[in-house]
């Protein structure tokens, strides 16, 4: 025979323990996340301990409900990296470091940064006010075993840095009312990076060696400047443009760390860029470009890593602005900067097939209004989806012809 006044008090009892674990969890709110790196030193990261002075990630550990007593607040928290590299014949995930915090009550919200995850670290103090201080240790798991992977060690001592790959980087958060109830995860991020080597930096238009500049007429005080680089986390391009005076300067060298044309400001140094991978010469804030003068431009890269920024140079490139006073030479044909691109991509009779005299494009030239898959974009989208199209990472599947 059942006793409905227990069966009542197990389900009330049930349902307020229920509601008390179901209130007990641990947050990782972003204070402000992961920050992107382009290049990952080893140097930075002591894999015996865990200690980095880099900081990889800040997160704010919080109760959802602020609810820091009752029940009361308990925390653990692991943390893993682990890389596949194909270049190292590491085709799965594999572990370079895994470890994890001992329990430790939480009285208030607590800021928790991959610096603290070290077995050097004792205690962390939380933000109540004020502070309290919470004993804190760290215990390594499970780490690489560089004897294992020769290529990695052999690419980590002559370079420092993190071999080309993908790294994951996973914090997991196990929250409960006690310390003995930390087994199921009340949050988790996992990040995922992919570390090349972005170095190469190459300029496409205009211009070309110094010597040439006859062949490398701007019709335009207002060329469009383009470059080719690899994408990476948190880079930036600059500009530098300068006049070649042949009074003056013996080299692109001496030329370029002369006054500078854009930025027009000579403190400045150089024109911010950004991720973009073309510029067009502004109208205004930089000094006009003269018809007959030669010039010379460059590009500057940088790249943030775990032990700073550092930066790369392209070439030197030179042009001459026409002078369109002079009669031109026969040999030269004006193209617009778009129409150049498919030049180089299409090769000069397949072009000359759809935009020479007898092509069904003969006379075309862009407007400056694109358009892909619907949308309007600018040239940067032009010249991108080009690159992709000419270096294969992309394939034309058909072509069709509009007419307006």
């Amino acid at each position: 025979m059942i006793n409905k006044n227990k069966g009542r008090h197990l389900l009330i009892f049930l349902f307020i323990l229920t509601g008390i674990l179901r209130s007990q969890s641990i947050k990782l709110i972003p204070d402000p996340g992961f920050f992107p790196y382009a290049t990952y030193y080893v140097m930075g990261i002591d894999l015996s301990t865990g200690a980095t002075d880099v900081m990889l990630f800040s997160y704010l550990l919080r109760e959802e409900n602020n609810n820091y007593e009752t029940p009361e607040a308990w925390v653990r928290i692991e943390f893993e990296i682990t890389m596949v590299s194909p270049a190292l014949g590491i085709e799965s995930p594999e572990i370079i470091i895994k470890l994890e915090t001992n329990p430790f009550q939480m009285f208030a919200d607590l800021r928790i940064d991959n610096r603290n995850l070290s077995t050097e670290t004792t205690f962390l103090y939380d933000l109540d006010s004020p502070p309290n201080e919470i004993p804190f240790s760290v215990t390594i798991l499970e780490q690489i075993d560089i004897g294992k992977f020769e290529s990695l060690l052999a690419s980590i001592t002559s370079t420092g840095k993190l071999a080309e790959g993908q790294y994951s980087f996973h914090v997991m958060v196990y929250s409960g009312p006690d310390r003995y109830s930390l087994s199921s995860i009340s949050d988790q991020v996992l990040e995922t990076i992919t570390v090349t080597t972005p170095t190469s930096l190459n300029l496409i238009a205009p211009g070309g060696a110094l010597e040439d500049t006859s062949q490398n007429l701007v019709y335009t005080p207002y060329p469009i400047f383009q470059w080719e680089t690899e994408p990476c986390p948190g880079c930036e391009s600059s500009i530098r443009v300068a006049e070649f005076d042949l009074n003056s300067h013996s080299s692109l060298e001496e030329a370029i760390e002369d006054v500078t044309t854009l930025p027009m400001d000579l403190i400045q140094g150089w024109e911010l860029v950004g991720i973009s991978t073309t510029k067009q010469y502004p109208f205004t804030g930089a000094i006009e470009l003269i018809a007959g003068r030669v010039y010379v431009w460059q590009i500057l890269k940088i790249l943030p890593t775990t032990v700073g920024s550092e930066s790369y140079l392209s070439p030197i490139y030179a042009f001459k602005i026409a002078d369109l006073s002079q009669p031109p030479e026969m040999s030269f044909e004006v193209l617009h900067p778009v129409l150049q691109q498919l030049v180089d991509m299409l090769g000069e009779d397949q072009f000359n097939a759809i935009f020479g005299p007898e092509g069904n494009l003969a006379g075309y030239n862009p407007t400056g209004t694109y358009v892909i898959n619907g949308m309007e974009v600018s040239v940067d989208a032009v010249f991108t989806l080009i690159n992709q199209i000419r270096n294969q990472s992309i394939s034309i599947v058909n072509i069709s012809v509009e007419q307006p």
